[in-house]
């Protein structure tokens, strides 16, 4: 039976940089960032800016639905993605047979996410707004994995040990 491992981290945790280096391994892999065009559109609705948190809750089921399809092929799948479980579950609610989750958490330096995030324009006030997301995952979900003093190839070694041992 196939699993669904959800790593979730706030903006600047490396999940981005983490997918391309997941590829090596036996289980599919998506990441939130995929579905949006470069603009932060998808089907002609900016989904990216905080103006856009109405539609978020609709885009949160549709990545629930997405998960549930490539399931259904037999393999495991990692979602990447910014989410709380609480919010995984409010977004899974109205979804058919949901899957159930293995949680764990993307999760870096406050000053590597600073820096992160000053090198992509993000002004002080939305730095601000990722280093609360991260302390609020920090309470949601205990197993982590840190980017911090570790490259994105070791990350997604320790990934994939975990998503083993978890099989066994």
């Amino acid at each position: 039976m196939s699993r669904l491992y959800v790593v979730t981290g706030a903006p600047g945790a490396g999940k981005s940089t983490l997918l391309p280096h997941l590829a090596a391994y036996p289980f599919a892999t998506v990441d939130f960032d995929e579905l949006p065009e470069r603009d932060g559109s998808l089907l002609g609705i900016d989904i990216t800016s905080p103006s856009a948190d109405s539609v978020w809750p609709a885009y949160n089921r549709l990545w629930v639905r997405i998960t549930a399809m490539m399931l259904r092929a037999g393999a495991d799948v990692v979602v990447l993605c910014p989410l709380t479980p609480a919010e995984w579950a409010s977004a899974a609610a109205g979804v058919p047979d949901p899957p159930h989750v293995l949680w764990a958490r993307l999760d870096c330096a406050d000053a590597d996410r600073r820096t992160r995030l000053a090198a992509r324009g993000w002004n002080a006030d939305e730095i601000g707004e990722a280093l609360d997301d991260a302390e609020e995952l920090r309470h949601a979900v205990d197993r982590e994995f840190t980017t911090t003093g570790r490259s994105p190839a070791e990350t997604a070694a320790a990934l994939s040990l975990w998503i083993t041992s978890e099989r066994e």
